[in-house]
């Protein structure tokens, strides 16, 4: 690893280059783009400033490096750290050098941003509940955290058509979008035995597609493999020439799904027969019943008795610094509870005691939203997004505080996105 990390640190300092040049207006956007999407940065919309992408794998933000991402923000005068919808944390209104030295900082303390954008594999999705989901057959976090940590491992030598996104879910709500992913597992008992089901080519945005469904149950030390097997056919079969059609969902368009599923089997009976790669065996999960307190969509019981998890929403996923101390400030002197960041800019605080998460709340919950329509998903948008088409953080914002001047009942609307 250590090693890996020299790598990474030398890209940085020619990042470092490329972004001066591209200020000087030496690279245009176009070009620029092409190079800082894979160290997960981006030029925002005034081509000064930029914003860094953090990968906290699979969500799972532990103490220190939310210090870390703390201390970035203190340093830069930043007000809000922003959460993102693929379970990561991105800062903005950056210098270039700033961003650099972020990312290097970062990559001593294992928290890396490479491959946060571009064309690579991006943050492996992962139920935020798994391994405290009432009902789940195993805990999928360790099999989310493989994946994740074989991808950033491989970065530096990828050549993809485009992006990757691969989602582990702990049970058939599918709270990780398995279904709408590259590749998609969920987790599942098949006569008392773990097994993962399994999408393929599922995704959003143009072109979007459910997944098609496996009709094998994997079993889950072998999920690397089938995860290699995508990479693979997608090298091979890929669209490297016209952007919009770059995605693998789109490939089964082409190929039809008898004949993309086909070959996709030649590739995984390929990876098997010449690779040896990790394999993590599943252990089944012990769900306990128990009685618990009558709970509401911001507490949810986990299978643990006794414990519970309380999800923390800001709006719009802008976590605003000062709240993100008092987080840490409340966890930091209890070693079982942590944070796992969610898929809709959100965060959910695990193995609280009943009494602890009502003292918490109280802590937070002027600042959090607790309706469902509070709740509502947006991108960044513009004035910060180069590709940006509306201001959907404020319209979000319009949207909460004329129901509030309406006084309307929160309580019978939806989330939106």
């Amino acid at each position: 690893m250590e090693g890996y990390k020299k790598v990474l640190l030398e890209e940085v300092e020619e990042f470092r280059k490329a972004g001066h040049k591209f200020l000087k207006g030496e690279i245009n956007k176009g070009d620029f783009k092409k190079i800082s999407g894979g160290m997960g940065s981006y030029a925002q919309r005034d081509g000064k400033t930029f914003m860094i992408r953090l990968r906290t794998p699979s969500g799972l933000l532990s103490l220190p490096h939310l210090t870390f991402i703390l201390s970035y923000a203190r340093k830069y005068k930043l007000e809000r750290i922003h959460l993102t919808t693929r379970q990561a944390i991105q800062l903005h209104d950056l210098e270039i050098d700033d961003v650099c030295d972020i990312m290097k900082d970062a990559i001593a303390h294992d928290l890396f941003t490479r491959g946060g954008g571009g064309n690579y594999p991006r943050n492996v999705a992962l139920s935020p509940m798994a391994g405290v989901e009432r009902g789940e057959a195993f805990d999928v976090t360790p099999y989310a955290l493989l994946v994740g940590d074989y991808f950033l491992k491989n970065a530096t030598g990828y050549h993809l058509p485009r992006k990757v996104k691969v989602a582990f879910s702990s049970g058939q709500k599918d709270t990780a979008g398995a279904g709408i992913n590259d590749l998609g597992f969920m987790a599942d008992l098949e006569k008392g035995i773990p097994v993962f089901r399994m999408w393929i080519a599922g995704g959003m945005g143009q072109g979007a597609a459910l997944g098609i469904p496996y009709e094998k149950a994997i079993d889950p030390r072998d999920v690397l493999y089938y995860v290699e097997a995508l990479i693979r056919l997608f090298v091979n079969e890929g669209d490297y020439e016209n952007r919009s059609k770059a995605r693998i969902r789109l490939i089964p368009k082409r190929m039809g799904d008898k004949e993309f599923l086909q070959c996709y089997e030649k590739y995984v009976e390929e990876v098997k027969d010449s690779c040896k790669l990790e394999e993590i065996a599943p252990v089944l999960a012990d769900n306990v019943k128990w009685e618990e307190e009558k709970h509401s969509h911001i507490l949810f019981p986990q299978r643990q008795k006794g414990t519970y998890t309380l999800l923390l929403h800001p709006l719009c996923g802008q976590l605003g610094v000062d709240e993100a101390s008092k987080i840490y400030d409340f966890l930091k002197e209890e070693n079982k509870e942590e944070i796992r960041l969610g898929l809709s800019e959100d965060m959910y605080i695990r193995n609280l005691s009943l009494e602890r998460a009502k003292e918490l709340w109280e802590i937070m919950k002027d600042k959090m939203m607790d309706t469902k329509i509070g709740q509502s998903v947006s991108c960044i948008g513009t004035p910060t997004c180069q590709i940006g088409v509306q201001q959907s953080q404020q319209l979000c914002k319009n949207i909460i505080h004329q129901i509030e001047e309406g006084k309307k009942e929160e309580g019978r609307l939806p989330s939106l996105s």
